[in-house]
C-alpha cells in the first residue's frame, strides 16, 4: 500500500519518453492553449485594479456628501428638543412681570 515515490530523475525521464511519443499538432494545441491560459491570467490584475479604483472613487464621493457639520447623532435631537422647550420660557405673558413687580412676596 505504502509504495515509495519515484525519484525526480526517474519522473523527468519518464516526461521526456511521453512528449516524444506525442504527435507534433497534440504538442501545437497544449502549447496554444498554455498560452492562453497565462494570457487569461495575466488581464484580471487589471479587473482587480479597476474595481479597487472604483471603489476608491466611490468612497471618495460618498465622503464628500457626508461632511463633518452633516452628522445627525442621538445627542443632537435632545439638544433641539431643549432649544425649542426654552423658546416657550420667553413667550410668557407680561403680566406675570406686572404682578412681580407690585408684589413684595414674589421677592422673597
Amino acid at each position: 500500500m505504502n509504495r515509495p515515490l519515484p525519484s525526480d530523475d526517474a519522473l523527468r525521464s519518464l516526461h521526456a519518453q511521453s512528449l516524444q511519443a506525442l504527435s507534433p499538432a497534440t504538442l501545437a494545441r497544449l502549447r496554444s492553449a498554455r498560452h492562453n491560459a497565462g494570457a487569461a491570467h495575466a488581464g484580471r490584475w487589471r479587473w482587480w485594479l479597476a474595481s479597487a479604483c472604483s471603489l476608491v472613487i466611490a468612497l471618495g464621493i460618498g465622503v464628500q456628501f457626508v461632511g463633518p457639520g452633516d452628522h445627525q447623532g442621538a445627542i443632537s435631537t435632545p439638544i433641539v428638543a431643549a432649544e425649542e422647550d426654552n423658546g416657550v420660557l420667553y413667550d410668557e405673558n407680561p403680566d406675570l412681570y406686572l404682578w412681580l413687580g407690585e408684589n413684595d412676596l414674589a421677592m422673597e
